[in-house]
């Protein structure tokens, strides 16, 4: 008998569709809290070894020691730290994970901020695209010539958001430098930059075993949004509240794209595709722009070296 579409409604069991990944390690930024600990769930289900992410180790180490619990968890779940907002410690973690590991075969870019009020990273970044967006460059150019080496398909998954649709680039000025900052105008560039990047990582990647996807995983009622209150009494926190009364996935549905992006074998030949409800689906305009994903990754990857450069000196 067919199997079912996936649609909103399914969740990241559903999604694993009997998926084997034993021998195969993932690694998940953000694993500690909302979808990611679902995905973690759902990876290790499957027979993963799960590399668990997390800001703080301890929150990290205690959402591991309950996942393992689970009975139906049959892969390791180990935990690294990393604080994406800090150059420095997403190198520590990089070299820690391949002090030990190969890979990975999955790698999960889930960890975000959400509407958070005008703040800089330790290296001068805006908070929500040097979260979102600049540290995850820097772990997945880390992590890309282990991946290349392992000889097999393997996968980077990007959690962007329809909130893509939010905001324009500026790239003159992606760090609100010389223009008025609003939190959801930061927010949609920083998940704009997640399907851009992971565009521009799939032309760059094309004809090798690595595949790259990006997705919006849905409404779901997470810490994430802690921040969205503060946009009260505007259009955006009015819209973010209608579709909180309306639209909202449980984190096992809302990990449920991010797991179809890891694991689908129909995805398969569709590097650079965007999901929404573990579909294909059709992101924004701009979000389609091939020669503005190439210039955000022209912009990333010289904005990194001239902070890197910045912290030697210093």
């Amino acid at each position: 008998m067919a199997q079912k579409p996936l649609n909103w409604h399914s969740t990241a069991v559903e999604a694993l569709r009997g998926a084997d990944l034993t021998c195969r390690t993932a690694l998940v930024t953000g694993g500690n809290s909302g979808i990611g600990v679902e995905t973690v769930r759902a990876l290790a289900a499957a027979g993963a070894r799960v590399v668990l992410t997390s800001r703080s180790l301890s929150a990290g180490e205690d959402m591991a020691a309950n996942l393992r619990k689970d009975p139906h968890v049959k892969g390791e779940i180990a935990v690294l730290q990393v604080d994406l907002a800090d150059l420095a410690s997403v190198r520590a973690m990089a070299k820690a994970f391949l002090a030990r590991e190969r890979g990975p075969d999955l790698l999960i870019l889930n960890a975000g901020i959400m509407m958070c009020p005008l703040q800089y990273t330790k290296d001068g970044f805006e908070m929500q695209i040097g979260t979102n967006h600049f540290g995850h460059f820097a772990l997945t150019q880390a992590l890309l010539p282990s991946m290349r080496a392992l000889g097999r398909p393997a996968r980077v998954v990007a959690v962007s958001s329809m909130g893509h649709q939010l905001q324009d680039m500026k790239m003159g000025d992606l760090h609100y430098k010389n223009r008025r900052y609003t939190s959801y105008g930061s927010y949609g560039s920083s998940k704009l930059a997640n399907i851009l990047f992971a565009k521009e990582l799939a032309r760059r990647l094309k004809g090798s075993s690595i595949e790259v996807f990006s997705l919006h995983p849905g409404v779901i009622q997470t810490p994430l949004g802690r921040h969205v209150g503060t946009a009260r009494g505007t259009w955006t926190g009015w819209l973010f509240g209608w579709l909180g009364a309306f639209w909202i996935k449980s984190t096992e549905q809302g990990a449920a794209t991010t797991v179809t992006a890891a694991v689908s074998p129909e995805l398969a030949g569709e590097s650079g595709a965007y999901l929404t409800d573990c579909q294909i689906a059709v992101p924004s305009k701009e979000a389609q722009d091939e020669a503005l994903a190439k210039e955000l990754w022209d912009v990333t990857e010289r904005q990194l070296a001239e902070a890197e450069a910045a912290r030697a000196k210093a």
